[in-house]
């Protein structure tokens, strides 16, 4: 997945989103919320396709890593 290619490679900016739900591609993260379901619907919004994303929830650093 090009996703996580991006993920691993941009910690920096995956951080500014710590304890958020996010919707990423390989060109970045496109959304963000404070759940899945809000993400979902910036995504229609957008009219990006939920098969085109990873949303996944940037975990604190007390939490574990959550992908949907």
């Amino acid at each position: 997945m090009n996703e996580l290619k991006w993920l691993s490679s941009n910690p920096e900016e995956t951080e500014k989103y710590s304890g958020k739900w996010v919707a990423i591609t390989d060109k970045g993260i496109v959304a963000s919320g404070d759940s899945a379901s809000e993400v979902e619907v910036l995504l229609k919004k957008k009219d990006i396709s939920l098969d085109n994303v990873m949303i996944m929830k940037v975990p604190r650093r007390d939490e574990e890593m959550s992908i949907l």
